[in-house]
């Protein structure tokens, strides 16, 4: 297979004053994916990460690439190469969706997957964040949830919004499991660079236990941000989708690869990306937090 192609492109003007953090790290971008214009909502979501985080954004294009075993020829299909051409067009109509003043790097993925695509340029690049749009029958979401090896954001828009607005309100579904308490950091982090509300909404069986340890953990943060604790009631993933409503971005934990790491959350992640009103982050087991990077996660290459 062929070796991924890469672009560059740096805007000129400054990045928007409500994205603008005192920290300096190394580049881990955020990896945006693009499938066509329905992945609109996606480039747009991923530019304000990335604007807001202070990164990078990569805009990917993967298209199917036919091996010589698969097209029983000496030579690999022809056809790889009017994909290739059809991606890099697809990528530079994704660039023209970002705003001014955020750095991109372009890749056109030549693969067999999507979501194998994806992660492997995810760890190649040392994304902190990968995002997508909903696809139409969810096997590319649901597989980036299983195996992402960074936080994976969704955005439910397929169209590109006229004129995006900044995070104001972050909500964090919280039961007081570990992927749980990895949502909240990243949330706090996350929030403190956008200069946005954090809404801490406790769910789960023990919803008073959950509520006085989300209390407990959010109290810190009081000090630089608007944050505040809620409970829900009823089913968790009918209620978290109702609130969704009135948050700019809902960010949740999951088991991930199986394992049961989380009572709840790992359960209703999937529902939430499929029919939340806003954005989703879901956070992954397998990360860990570290504090220096940009979501206060580790970021894919770790």
């Amino acid at each position: 297979m062929p070796a991924v192609a890469c672009g560059f492109r740096s805007a000129a003007r400054g990045v928007p004053s409500w994205a603008v953090s005192p920290d300096t790290t190394p580049e881990h971008p955020v990896l945006a994916c693009y499938r066509g214009p329905d992945s609109s909502g996606a480039v747009q979501l991923g530019s304000l990460l990335a604007a807001t985080l202070r990164q990078p954004l990569a805009l990917a294009s993967a298209y199917r690439y036919e091996p010589v075993a698969l097209s029983a020829q000496a030579t690999p299909s022809p056809a790889n190469e009017i994909r290739s051409d059809a991606a890099q067009a697809g990528v530079e109509r994704a660039a023209s969706l970002v705003p001014d003043g955020i750095e991109v790097h372009e890749h056109v993925v030549p693969s067999e997957g999507i979501s194998e695509a994806l992660t492997g340029l995810a760890r190649e690049v040392d994304a902190c964040a990968l995002v997508v749009g909903r696809d139409w029958d969810g096997h590319v979401t649901r597989a980036l949830l299983q195996h992402a090896p960074c936080p994976v954001a969704v955005s439910p828009l397929s169209v590109p919004v006229p004129e995006p607005q900044p995070l104001r309100v972050i909500g964090v579904a919280y039961d007081a499991s570990p992927a749980a308490r990895l949502a909240l950091a990243a949330a706090m982090h996350l929030a403190r660079l956008a200069r946005a509300q954090v809404e801490v909404i406790a769910v789960g069986a023990d919803i008073e236990r959950t509520s006085l340890e989300a209390d407990r953990l959010a109290a810190p943060w009081s000090e630089i941000m608007t944050t505040k604790v809620c409970v829900l009631d009823g089913k968790p993933a009918a209620a978290l989708v109702d609130v969704s409503d009135v948050l700019d971005l809902l960010v949740c934990g999951s088991r991930g690869r199986g394992r049961a790491l989380s009572a709840l959350l790992g359960s209703v992640s999937t529902h939430l990306v499929e029919e939340a009103h806003c954005p989703v982050l879901v956070i992954p087991s397998g990360v860990r937090v570290r504090a220096a990077k940009p979501l206060g996660l580790t970021t894919a290459a770790d």
